[in-house]
C-alpha cells in the first residue's frame, strides 16, 4: 500500500471511530443524592415517629397498626424504604406492623423480604414475618393469621382493608400533617429540584412542539433528577383556557404553554405550575395574572396554624370578588394541604380541617387562562415557599403594607 493511501485509510478509520463514539447515547442522569439527611438524622426522625404512633395507639386502645400505603411506609421510615412496586398504586407490596410497645415487623412475601430487610429494615430493628406468594389469595390468605400471632388477642388497626385488622386510614393520616425538621429539609431539596425541572422545560420548549413532546420532556427532566411525576398537565394555547385539567391532547404550541406537575420523592409530593408565552403577553392575560397573584398571596397569608380551613374557604369568595372575578372559585378546586399525599385534603364548604404548624400546602387559584400554583410550608409566624427558584419572572403584590412575590409568565 502506498504511504499516502495508508495515511488516508488511517484518517478515515479514526474519523469513523470518533463518529461512533460521539453517536453513543449520553446519560442525562443528574446523579442527585438518594438521601439528603444523615442516617443519624433519619433514625432520630423515625424514633420520634414510632413514639407518636405509640401515643396514637394508646389513645385508641389498640395494640398495633399495620402500614401498607406507600406514603405511610415512606413516612414511618423517613423515606429510607419503599414498598411500591406498581408505580400507579398506593397500596404497597409489603406491610410494616408497628406495635404499641415499640416492636416492629415486616410482613411480606419472599419477593420483597430480602431487599427490604437487607437494605434498611433490619438495621432499623424490624423482624421479618414472611409468607409465600401463593398463600395470599382470594381463596386463602394467611396474612391475618400472621398478625394474630403478634397481636395475641389485641386489636390491630390498618391504613388499608387488610385481613385481621380494623381500617383507620382517615384518623391516622393526621399524624403526617406537621412536618419534622428533617422532613422539611427533604422537602426544601425536593421543591427546588422539581421546580428546576419545570423551569428547564419552560426554557427548552419551542413553538411547533406538541403537548405529548412537552409531556415527555417534563417527565424526563423529573426522572433525570430521581423524582417521580404523578401528575402531568401539559397544555398549549386555547386548551389552557378551555380545560382546567388539561391532560396532554396533542395540540401544537403556538404562543402559550402550561407545565403543571405533581412529583414526589421519599413519598413527599410537590405541586408546581409554570407558564411560558412566546411574544408579548396579551394585556387581558397580564391583568388576570395580577389578580390571581393577589388571590394566591391572600391564601398564603391566611394559612396560619390554628386557622379553620372553612374560614379560608369562605374568605376566598371575597378575594375573588374583590379582584372582579366573583365566580372563578367555583370553576376549579382551590387546592389544600399536601405533604405525603398529592392533596392530604382539598378545602370545601363545611370542611373540618385546621391548619397545623409546619404543615405543607399547595393552593392553586385560577382565573380562566391563568393560574398560580406553588408548594409552601405554614409556620406560626411566616410561610416558606419551597418551589421558588432564582431567575424566574415574578409579580409583586402589596398587601397590608408589605410586598410579596408570586410567579409570573416567562416571556420568550
Amino acid at each position: 500500500m502506498k504511504p499516502f493511501s495508508a495515511f488516508v485509510l488511517m484518517v478515515l478509520t479514526l474519523a469513523a471511530c470518533q463518529k461512533q463514539e460521539n453517536s453513543e447515547p449520553k446519560s442525562s442522569w443528574k446523579n442527585n443524592p438518594q438521601n439528603v439527611i444523615s442516617m443519624d438524622e433519619a433514625k432520630s426522625e423515625i424514633s420520634n415517629k414510632v413514639q407518636v404512633v405509640a401515643e396514637y395507639l394508646a389513645s385508641e386502645k389498640k395494640e398495633g397498626i399495620l402500614l401498607t400505603q406507600v406514603r405511610n411506609v415512606n413516612w414511618i421510615t423517613a423515606g429510607l424504604m419503599n414498598n411500591q412496586i406498581v408505580l400507579n398504586k398506593d397500596v404497597g407490596a409489603a406491610s410494616l406492623l408497628i406495635m404499641k410497645d415499640g416492636r416492629k415487623y415486616l410482613i411480606c412475601s419472599g419477593s420483597e423480604a430480602g431487599r427490604m430487610m437487607d437494605e434498611g429494615l433490619r438495621d432499623l430493628g424490624y423482624e421479618l414475618l414472611q409468607y409465600s406468594w401463593y398463600e395470599s389469595n382470594p381463596v386463602k390468605d394467611v396474612r391475618g393469621e400472621l398478625i394474630k400471632t403478634v397481636a395475641k388477642g389485641g386489636t390491630i388497626v390498618s391504613d388499608i382493608a387488610f385481613p385481621g385488622t380494623v381500617l383507620v386510614s382517615d384518623s391516622f393520616k393526621h399524624l403526617r400533617y406537621s412536618l419534622t425538621e428533617t422532613e422539611i429539609k427533604r422537602y426544601r431539596w425536593l421543591g427546588k429540584q422539581a421546580t428546576e425541572a419545570v423551569v428547564e422545560v419552560c426554557k427548552s420548549i419551542k413553538p411547533g412542539m406538541n403537548e405529548f413532546e412537552m409531556e415527555a420532556m417534563t417527565s424526563n427532566a423529573l426522572r433525570d433528577r430521581g423524582i417521580l411525576p404523578t401528575v402531568l398537565l401539559i397544555a398549549a394555547d386555547d386548551r389552557i383556557s378551555k380545560y382546567r385539567h388539561a391532560l396532554p391532547g396533542g395540540a401544537v404550541l403556538k404562543n402559550y404553554a402550561m407545565i403543571n406537575i405533581v412529583a414526589e420523592k421519599w413519598g413527599m409530593p410537590i405541586a408546581v405550575t409554570r407558564f411560558v408565552h412566546f411574544g408579548p403577553l396579551p394585556s387581558d392575560l397580564e391583568k388576570k395574572y395580577a389578580h390571581v397573584a393577589k388571590v394566591m398571596t391572600q391564601y398564603q397569608l391566611a394559612t396560619i396554624p390554628g386557622k379553620a380551613c372553612v374560614d379560608i374557604f369562605e374568605s376566598c369568595k371575597t378575594w375573588y370578588a374583590d379582584e372582579g372575578y366573583p365566580n372563578e372559585w367555583q370553576l376549579h378546586h382551590q387546592g389544600g394541604a399536601t405533604g405525603y399525599d398529592d392533596r392530604e385534603y382539598v378545602i370545601f364548604p363545611g370542611t373540618k380541617e385546621v391548619v397545623q404548624n409546619n404543615q405543607a400546602f399547595a393552593w392553586n387559584p385560577t382565573i380562566t387562562g391563568s393560574k398560580i400554583e406553588d408548594t409552601f410550608i405554614a409556620y406560626t409566624d411566616h410561610f416558606e415557599v419551597v418551589t421558588k427558584t432564582d431567575g424566574w419572572p415574578m409579580i409583586s403584590v402589596e398587601l397590608n403594607g408589605k410586598k410579596y412575590e408570586q410567579p409570573g409568565v416567562l416571556i420568550r
